[in-house]
């Protein structure tokens, strides 16, 4: 593989990163200001936030499929990945316009929408960029380089908001001004570092059927999982994804908001999700080598088990330093379990059907955050508590464990690699 195709994926992981550190740190942080003003309390704002991220996950389950299988027919991956690029970086750009609290957690649906797509075909196209050998260390590279790279816009947002927590509310950079050029700076670098990926990835595994798949998106969800179902350890794998998936998402969606109602310092928060991107570099960087000594299966071992101790700890969470002492947690474990992943799942499907494959993945990934995020909006709508969701989360990862346990048991901890 040529090495400017494999920089040319990486620095999409750094475009989209910026995003979405943005839309984990300073959106529910807006949000929570929107909806302040508009007299909801710290329970509502919270259960909004999470149905807003419920309602995305939902219609993934829906599309995701469908964007998979489109995504490996010859020549469509690349338009389909553009098209998805462009209406996401629009629609965060549109942020910056509404004042009500609704209509801004709408449009946010619709750019998270349009990202996760993007995201769908980006991970599909790792067998068009590198090598099966190489597929580890790339896929964590591009994860550490997003971290890293992702904190320079995130640097100026947080410029943005510190100078507009120490004006006066009549000054002209208040925390809405200051929110703006945050999202314009995060849509531009977005757009930028996507243009590399834009301009040199062509599509080399696809589908050779002329008519691939589209019939339905159930109908293609129910003949791949078929496919699935032939290869045990690939279908538990899968089932294991499901569930300790749950937790690294919903801790990356709910964070900020988390701390948010629980009257954290905002300024604070956004220094302590800041650090958490500086620490996943080095560690994601460090847990791949890890991995090429003792094996991906045992590092993402490792990595459960450390999330395990992060939903524990979280029920105990009251005070800055110790949500700044869970980023830091959160940062050894976040990059290396999405990267190794990625990669491992991605060693495991036909060539031919990445984009089908990780479309399946997806909705796997998907469905489970739906539960954690429904769990935490019922929750607090109920009870009023924040607290209750690192009990879920610790058995979620529980559970997650046991059906990777069975994984590797079946494949001996050597990944199939089906042809």
């Amino acid at each position: 593989m040529h090495i400017n195709i494999e920089k040319s994926w990486i620095m999409y992981d750094i475009a989209n990163s910026a995003y979405v550190l943005f839309a984990c740190s300073i959106l529910p942080i807006y949000f929570n200001d929107l909806a302040t003003n508009s007299g909801l309390s710290s329970a509502e704002y919270l259960a909004y936030w999470s149905l807003g991220a419920s309602i995305v996950t939902a219609v993934m389950l829906l599309i995701g499929p469908l964007v998979g299988s489109l995504s490996d027919r010859k020549g469509w991956r690349k338009p389909i990945f553009m098209g998805s690029v462009i209406i996401g970086i629009l629609a965060s750009l549109a942020l910056g316009i509404p004042k009500w609290w609704l209509i801004f957690l709408i449009i946010y649906i619709i750019s998270r929408i349009a990202y996760n797509a993007s995201i769908v075909v980006y991970d599909s196209m790792l067998n068009d960029v590198t090598t099966h050998e190489r597929m580890d260390g790339l896929s964590s590279k591009a994860f550490a380089a997003g971290y890293i790279g992702s904190c320079i816009p995130f640097v100026f947002c947080l410029v943005f908001v510190v100078f507009s927590d120490m004006m006066s509310e009549t000054a002209p950079l208040t925390f809405g001004t200051a929110f703006v050029l945050g999202i314009i700076v995060t849509a531009v670098w977005w757009f930028m570092f996507s243009l590399p990926l834009f301009k040199n990835y062509n599509q080399i595994c696809y589908n050779e059927e002329e008519y691939v798949r589209i019939r339905g998106k159930w109908a293609i969800f129910v003949d791949t999982l078929g496919e699935i179902k032939k290869n045990p350890a690939l279908l538990f794998f899968i089932l294991a994804f499901f569930f300790y998936i749950d937790g690294v998402y919903t801790v990356m969606e709910l964070s900020a908001s988390y701390g948010a109602a629980l009257n954290l310092d905002s300024v604070g928060l956004l220094g302590a999700l800041l650090m958490t991107q500086i620490v996943a570099f080095p560690s994601t960087l460090l847990m791949n080598r890890l991995a090429g000594k003792i094996g991906s299966h045992k590092v993402i071992y490792i990595c459960i088990g450390g999330y395990m101790f992060i939903a524990l700890f979280s029920l105990i969470l009251d005070s800055l330093i110790q949500f700044f002492f869970l980023a830091f947690m959160v940062g050894l474990f976040q990059g290396a379990i999405q990267a190794l992943s990625r990669s491992y799942f991605g060693k495991m499907v036909p060539k031919d059907k990445t984009g089908e494959m990780f479309g399946i993945l997806d909705i796997f990934g998907k469905g489970a955050t739906i539960i954690g995020t429904l769990a935490v909006s019922a929750m607090t709508l109920i009870s009023g508590e924040v607290r209750y969701i690192g009990l879920v989360l610790f058995v979620m990862f529980v559970i997650g464990l046991l059906f990777f346990i069975r994984s590797t048991r079946i494949q001996n901890y050597d990944v199939v690699i089906t042809e």
